[in-house]
């Protein structure tokens, strides 16, 4: 008996040994530090496998003809390595993914390199074709519409390379390698859809590619050196540096060295990789996008003025920004004939004034800037090469150097307009307010001091010097004060901004109700009018211009902070009106005694030059200009002591006022300021309820009686 025991046993144990033994051939054993590494053409990256507890098979999902892993996406391909946390076991996962529209896909795989262990644990479809005899393989599938395909390769070692070339037929428009380590929302890194990608895996981590660049600024024919010093190997050294300097993915310079120069010979953006290898086999790479630039350094020109008038003298500023050293730097100025240059500031150059040409004598470092400032002064008109003005000039120049050798253009402003009167802007930006003169030299900006000599110079309509006796209108000063607040040259255009702007609303005051104006009665023909200007947006710029008859006299009362032109009837606000803030304007007017009986109109709009936009005054537009008043109205004026119309009284009717209108009704008599007009019983009748009800003759009468009288 013990010895059938033993038997027993030891068969048992080497049953075990045995079973162990085909597992272990069949699902070799993998660490979590193996290292994976995915490549295609240019495209390098470490990678990470998809981990979770439980078998690829398990995460496949394999039901319904398809997998259930919720990563599908339609017409596209989906390969990822997959590792089972708890043995740590490597797979290859492929699935296949069809469009929604019912179309079918079919999809062959090549492989190379598979590992002997490597085997099929999923197979998706019995009618797919699987030529799997590692370590080649060649899969094909077909899938109907709406469904998915695919496979799971267990048994992947610690280390291995397999390369896979994709046949896409139909289906399928996205390869798409997926990055864990999560599994429910991987990294996805699209493939070329015809492109070999090789998958490695190895026990040691890759090395790391990187690398910097100085200057950092690179120019055309500059040599850059190249510094792949940082780049690492954790256990191993670094043997072999590779560069790619054309973005051609061709590293087309080897080394053992980690620095290299090299000099760029066209401008543009240049995808610069470098390729590490170590010792031990094993690479990466890394890029990065250089922009190179065209000059080794730069000359911007700037010119005071866009016009200039015969013997007016205007300034130029050039200012050279080196961007490495350089020997023998010249800066070479082509002016018109005749245009005289007067050197302001050298910065350390020699100049030669018969050719307008300056030299720097000594080196110019990177990152230095000079500054070459002069005048030049346009000959009489008589001068001028160019016939009848106005006339357009282009000053050109270069730039050059000895060493590095270049030759470039002068960048930046070029053109000056030769004009017989300076448009108003540009006179205003260059006045001298001083002495009232214009000084080209200044800068274009226009000061606040020179804004508010226009403004004087439009409300008293005084001529704009060296203008040919123009003066500043509405639209123009509204530009200037715009460009003072936005600070925007004259050289520049306003930012042509249309949306949103302003309300406005009038009313009309009149001492009369009913807008009436009474030209019999002292005061009578005096009246207010406010308006009352709400900024959707902040306005720079903002007028009001209101229309009046030309005989009526007014009297600004109340600005906002505006300047009056009183000739034109125009205000214009000379500071930034901001969003949401109200501005009330109010003036009087004064009606003629002769005015016309009539009624008249009041117009406007107010309007902006940034944003630009016009809108008519809304509200009150109206006013009556009368002779004979309603019985109502001039009951409720009548002095009854002077029996005359007194305007400045209420619109209500008093006890003495009534009295007088019951006396005018018993006796038939004529009112006051009604041209003969008497009180029937209706007017009577009507004159008592507005007493009686305290109600103003030019309000609707209550429809209740008023208990208080």
């Amino acid at each position: 008996m013990r010895i059938l025991r033993k038997l027993f046993t030891l068969v048992a144990l080497m049953v075990f040994v045995a079973s162990a033994t085909t597992l272990a051939q069949q699902a070799p054993t993998t660490t979590a530090t193996t290292f994976l590494f995915a490549k295609q053409e240019s495209f390098s990256q470490s990678i990470e496998a998809l981990a979770r507890a439980g078998s690829a098979a398990d995460f496949y999902r394999f039901g319904n003809d398809q997998s259930n892993t919720g990563l599908e996406v339609p017409k596209h391909s989906l390969i990822f390595v997959y590792r089972d946390t708890t043995t740590n076991q490597l797979s290859l996962v492929i699935i296949m993914t069809s469009p929604a529209n019912n179309a079918p896909g079919s999809a062959t795989l090549n492989f190379e390199g598979l590992p002997a262990s490597a085997q099929i644990v999923v197979r998706d479809d019995g009618s797919d074709t699987y030529n799997f005899t590692p370590p080649t393989a060649t899969l094909s599938w077909t899938w109907l519409g709406e469904h998915s395909d695919g496979t799971v390769i267990n048994g992947l070692p610690d280390e291995f390379e397999i390369k896979i070339t994709p046949t896409f037929t139909q289906g399928i428009d996205q390869w798409v390698l997926l990055n864990g380590p999560d599994s429910t929302n991987p990294t996805r890194i699209n493939l070329n859809l015809a492109g070999t990608l090789t998958l490695t895996a190895s026990r040691r981590a890759p090395p790391r590619a990187s690398f910097t660049y100085s200057p950092t600024t690179v120019n055309v024919n500059v040599p850059v050196a190249f510094d792949a010093s940082s780049s690492t190997s954790p256990d191993a050294k670094i043997v072999k540096y590779e560069w790619d300097f054309n973005g051609d993915a061709v590293f087309e310079v080897s080394t053992d060295k980690p620095k290299y120069s090299y000099t760029f010979t066209a401008a543009g953006e240049m995808k610069v990789a470098l390729k590490v290898t170590d010792d031990k086999g094993a690479s990466a790479t890394s890029s990065q996008l250089i922009r190179i630039a065209a000059d080794v350094s730069l000359a911007r020109r700037a010119i005071s003025t866009t016009h200039a008038t015969p013997n007016s003298t205007f300034r130029v500023t050039v200012t050279i920004d080196v961007r490495t050293a350089v020997n023998g730097l010249g800066l070479d100025e082509d002016l018109p004939a005749n245009w005289e240059v007067n050197p302001i500031d050298n910065a350390g150059a020699t100049f030669k004034r018969a050719t307008t040409q300056w030299v720097f004598p000594n080196v110019i470092k990177a990152g230095e800037t000079k500054r070459i400032v002069y005048d030049v002064k346009i000959p009489d008109s008589s001068k001028l090469v160019s016939g009848p003005l106005p006339a357009t000039f282009d000053l050109k120049g270069t730039l050059d150097s000895a060493s590095p050798s270049f030759k470039t253009p002068i960048a930046g402003e070029k053109t000056v307009q030769a004009v017989a009167c300076l448009p108003v802007e540009v006179a205003i930006t260059h006045l001298d307010t001083s002495t009232d003169t214009i000084d080209l030299r200044l800068p274009e900006d226009i000061a606040t001091d020179e804004m508010q000599r226009a403004i004087a110079f439009w409300m008293e309509e005084q001529e704009v010097p060296d203008t040919c006796a123009n003066k500043v209108d509405l639209e123009t000063l509204k530009r200037i004060v715009a460009r003072n607040l936005s600070g925007t040259p004259t050289d520049k255009p306003l930012a042509d901004e249309r949306n949103g702007g302003g309300v406005a609303e009038r009313f009309i005051l009149t001492p009369l109700p009913f807008h009436q104006v009474y030209l019999k009665a002292d005061g009578g023909n005096v009246l207010r009018v406010r308006v009352e200007i709400k900024a959707d947006r902040d306005l720079l710029g903002l007028a009001l211009d209101e229309n009046l008859p030309s005989r009526w006299d007014v009297r600004s009362v109340e600005s906002g902070n505006a300047s009056f032109k009183q000739g034109d009837l125009q205000w214009i606000f000379p500071e930034k009106i901001l969003a949401g803030e109200t501005r009330t304007v109010v003036y009087e007017v004064q009606v003629p005694k002769d005015e016309p009986i009539d009624v008249y109109k009041i117009d406007g709009v107010i309007s902006g030059a940034l944003p630009i936009f016009e809108t008519t005054v809304g509200a009150e537009i109206e006013l009556e200009v009368v002779q004979c008043l309603a019985v109502p109205v001039a009951v409720s004026h009548l002095d009854v002591d002077k029996n005359a119309v007194d305007v400045a009284l209420s619109n209500k009717i008093d006890f003495n006022q009534i009295q007088a209108g019951i006396a005018f009704w018993l006796e038939d008599e004529e009112v006051p300021g009604t041209c003969g007009k008497t009180i029937d019983f209706d007017t009577i009748k009507t004159l008592i309820a507005f007493w009686l009800t305290d109600s103003p003759v030019d309000q609707p009468l209550p429809m209740s009686v008023n208990p208080g009288r």
